[in-house]
């Protein structure tokens, strides 16, 4: 899938471009608009991908779905094209230097983050040129792209709608079996279900996500399924608070991530980010009590 002869149409002028390792992180699919102006979005998928795109036809601008590595690590290799990023994190979108304290803490973690990031997906600092909010409108001629703030996942997270065939662009609300990802401190589940559901009444026909690619079956169900995974992941961390737990005994456990290939620091300290979430709903449910930096069920 290295060459653009992989390109996927979409719709007439709109193509996904697949990312290395099918576009499974470290990578993620881009996408790709063909005609006046030739657009991409997002440029996680890979440097041979990228190179193949830039032998064929120079890119003339980069869009930016939101500040997460793995969308924008090579927005660097555009240099000299507008780059267009969500105005909600302009104050660290695409600062090397900045985003390793976002995405994790200062010092220790930050530092193994740039590390990996750096190591992984070959990212560089590249500022964007321009930003976007909601309801925006990329105007292409053939292919018109709404954007769709959805925060949740990041506080800056969009998506795009072409609406004459109903074509969402979700980026990371992927549709994945892995399920929704938000383990920063900025990640808010109340807000990606919320975000969620404003895609749900969009009616789209079919999805493209980041991770998973074209989606044009069982479209509402596929959403619907992807929201009930906070419920599921509510019961899931029920089940280990029979009796009380620290925060560390449940990181422990894994019950999300189902354990550390990978960068264990790093995924350690984002499983804990999305336990904390669940722990601070469920307390506010009065459905767990904490005492003592302990969790338990509350008893009935």
């Amino acid at each position: 899938m290295q060459n653009v002869n992989a390109l996927t149409e979409i719709v007439p002028g709109l193509c996904l471009v697949p990312g290395e390792n099918n576009g499974r992180f470290p990578f993620a699919h881009s996408f790709l608009v063909e005609g006046a102006t030739r657009a991409l979005i997002d440029t996680g998928c890979g440097a041979r991908v990228i190179a193949a795109l830039q032998r064929e036809q120079a890119v003339d601008m980069v869009i930016a779905s939101h500040s997460h590595p793995d969308h924008t690590a090579l927005n660097w290799k555009f240099d000299g094209a507008p780059i267009h990023a969500p105005q909600y994190s302009a104050d660290t979108f695409g600062r090397f230097d900045l985003l390793g304290e976002r995405f994790t803490e200062p010092g220790e973690l930050a530092a193994a983050w740039r590390n990996y990031v750096g190591a992984m997906m070959r990212y560089q600092t590249a500022l964007p040129t321009h930003t976007f909010a909601d309801g925006h409108v990329f105007d292409f001629g053939k292919v018109k792209l709404v954007v769709i703030h959805t925060p949740g996942h990041t506080v800056d997270h969009t998506c795009l709608f072409e609406p004459t065939h109903g074509v969402l662009l979700s980026f990371d609300i992927d549709l994945t079996s892995f399920g929704p990802w938000y383990g920063h401190r900025e990640s808010d589940i109340a807000a990606f279900e919320a975000s969620i559901r404003k895609l749900m009444a969009l009616q789209p026909r079919v999805i493209a996500s980041s991770h998973k690619g074209i989606i044009a079956d069982d479209v509402p169900a596929r959403l619907q399924r992807y929201l009930d995974v906070f419920d599921a992941r509510d019961r899931i961390l029920l089940e280990l608070l029979p009796r009380a737990q620290t925060l560390d005994a449940l990181v422990n456990a894994s019950p999300f991530y189902q354990g550390y290939p990978y960068a264990e620091k790093l995924l350690r300290y984002w499983e804990g980010q999305m336990i904390r979430k669940h722990l601070a709903r469920l307390i506010e449910r009065e459905v767990v009590a904490e005492r003592d930096g302990e969790f338990a069920q509350r008893e009935t």
